[in-house]
């Protein structure tokens, strides 16, 4: 298989969290719930104290998408908030341990060790390697690959992609913008024409599925930017988000908002996708709320445009193949390439979206991809434990505030210079030359300053109590 829209890009449809802190553990541990016989009794889960899930445990509720997965649920079961209590109300122990899981040799490995009524126990190590995908690196003690997107005899997994393999996937149509648009020209098809017949090779469905799978995605992300606005809903919050959607609809109620109209409306999108409403489901894109942030851009330059609701979907395929080359050449997480990997990524994918809703040339929507993904070279990825979302805040607004303006750019005649894919390699090779500390462990850049020290030691306390 290689990178489709649906498993990889925009996937998989969960409840708040991160794509590969919360989704991917979740459905680690739902394969090795799909292992166990009899009532589940007790439930260890082991993470390496080097590892990514041990410098951020808790910020990305990796904690509760672990357990939630081992219990049987997937990512987009609200009752992953509650998990705890119904795993304490239902006689089931639970406990974390850190312990070397270098034999998995990767930043996000975790190992599950189920046991049922009978005492008997099973194990299961896997990775989760971003975008909420995963993969199987021993069952039961023994070496297995598994990417839950089948089937299979060797044991009872349930698959959890919603994408899953079959005989009908043809060879991949392109890897980079240059192939994409030779296609496109050759066939006489816009890109996003060409961007379904992608997906339509990918995941042997028809147009008409994948549109109808895309509508719905569309609207899980304008949910995404309004519910916390139009619902009765309560965000997820405490002393440590600093979820900012109250304070930004007062300061635009009585103030003139020096960066404009049109911005202050994408960063009003912005800070309701952020809320993160349990039940008001999430579309990652490439990171945890990364559909939704591209979403609150491409929302606001439709309205300019007056561009219809079959517009914008065709502008989210455009998004999806960008996105589907990022995946075909690097891995697009903070563990392996860094911030520009997630926001960055996100960024290339809102601006190429923008340029094509805006009538763009398919050059020009390759340069506002290129543009943008140019802005996040060597951007780190570390998180503040209870540090109210930075870095981070300041990162994916840049990313998506900035998206419009090389959208702009683009469609004035701005030359990118650099190809989108010779960017995407560059991006892969300096996160692969970025020191580990930097990626997603919470351990290094911002994370060092002595501000940022305390507060996550405060963090860590409150966490530690809470277990």
């Amino acid at each position: 298989m290689y990178p489709e829209f649906f498993n990889d890009v925009f996937g998989p449809v969960m409840q708040p969290g991160s794509s590969s802190h919360t989704a991917g553990p979740c459905r680690l541990g739902y394969l090795a719930h799909c292992l166990l016989k009899g009532e589940l009794k007790s439930i260890t889960v082991r993470i390496d104290p080097d590892g990514s899930f041990s410098g951020t445990f808790g910020v990305m509720f990796e904690d509760l998408g672990m357990l939630s997965g081992a219990y049987g649920l997937l990512p987009d079961d609200k009752r992953i908030f509650d998990i705890k209590e119904i795993l304490r109300k239902s006689g089931i122990s639970f406990n974390f341990e850190y312990t070397d899981l270098g034999r998995a040799n990767h930043p996000n490995a975790v190992e599950f060790v189920l046991e049922n009524d009978r005492g008997e126990s099973i194990s299961l190590l896997g990775i989760s390697t971003g975008g909420g995908m995963v993969e199987t690196v021993e069952v039961m003690g023994k070496p297995f690959k598994y990417k839950g997107d089948r089937f299979i005899d060797e044991y009872p997994f349930t698959p959890v992609l919603p994408i899953r393999y079959n005989d009908e996937i043809k060879p991949q149509l392109f890897d980079s913008m240059a192939g994409w648009r030779k296609i496109a020209q050759s066939e006489h098809k816009t890109l996003a024409e060409t961007a379904v017949e992608y997906e339509k090779r990918a995941s042997g469905k028809s147009a008409g599925e994948l549109y109808d799978h895309m509508n719905k995605l569309r609207d899980i992300m304008d949910r995404q930017t309004r519910a916390v606005y139009e619902e009765e809903a309560r965000p997820l919050e405490n002393g440590y988000s600093g979820f900012h959607y109250r304070k930004w609809e007062e300061y635009t109620r009585d103030h003139v908002v020096l960066s404009g109209e049109h911005s202050a409306k994408v960063i009003r999108n912005i800070l309701g996708v952020q809320a993160q409403i349990p039940g008001v489901a999430m579309v990652p894109g490439p990171m945890g709320t990364g559909g939704g942030f591209l979403y609150s851009a491409l929302k606001e330059a439709a309205a300019k445009l007056g561009s219809t609701s079959e517009e914008i979907t065709d502008a989210l395929f455009v998004a999806a193949g960008i996105g589907a080359i990022c995946y075909t050449r690097s891995s697009p997480t903070g563990e392996v390439t860094g911030c520009a990997g997630e926001c960055g990524v996100c960024s290339a994918m809102t601006a190429g979206a923008i340029t094509y809703l805006a009538k763009g040339t398919a050059e020009q929507v390759e340069a506002a991809a290129s543009l943008a993904l140019q802005m996040s070279l060597g951007w780190p990825c570390d998180p503040i434990p209870g540090g109210q979302n930075q870095p981070c805040f300041s990162r994916f607004i840049t990313a998506i505030e900035m998206a419009t303006v090389f959208a702009d750019l683009a469609l004035s005649g701005r030359d990118a210079v650099l190809p989108f894919h010779e960017v995407v390699d560059v991006m892969d090779r300096m996160g692969k030359e970025m020191p580990g500390c930097y990626k997603c462990t919470s351990k290094g850049a911002t994370c060092t300053a002595p501000a940022a020290l305390r507060i996550s030691e405060e963090f860590k306390k409150k966490m530690n109590a809470r277990q």
